[in-house]
């Protein structure tokens, strides 16, 4: 999968997530704009963190099945969180829509040839 593949399916689901959150854009609008581009970065993340130049078995710990199950945990316990004010509630879009945006990377990498490992190396 290219960059500007996960980009926009980073930005694509950090942006429907900010739909989804109406009370934190009610507060915050401009967390409307600032969503996409928070899933956008994480959703380039894991190529960041490890990168495929010249290894087109990049894919390790970062990229594997037990990390998609550690964010996932991260982004129930941040789903639950309950902000109690406008700042608050903009970290939590924020942080859902980062958590988002990775998950559409591994997602997009689990549906190639090469798929993730189950836990690859640190």
């Amino acid at each position: 999968m290219n960059g500007f593949a996960h980009a926009l399916t980073g930005a694509t689901s950090g942006l429907a997530i900010a739909l989804l959150e109406k009370e934190a854009i009610k507060d915050k609008p401009e967390l409307l704009l600032a969503a996409p581009v928070a899933g956008s970065l994480f959703g380039k993340l894991p190529d960041i963190v490890e990168p495929a130049f010249k290894n087109p078995n990049h894919r390790q710990f970062f990229h594997s099945l037990a990390f998609v199950g550690l964010v996932g945990y991260g982004l129930k316990k941040v789903y639950d969180w309950k902000p109690e004010d406008r700042t608050e509630k903009a970290i939590r879009l924020l942080a859902l829509c980062a958590a988002v945006g990775y998950l559409s990377h591994l997602m997009l990498d689990a549906t190639t040839p090469r798929s993730l490992p189950v836990f690859g190396k640190l």
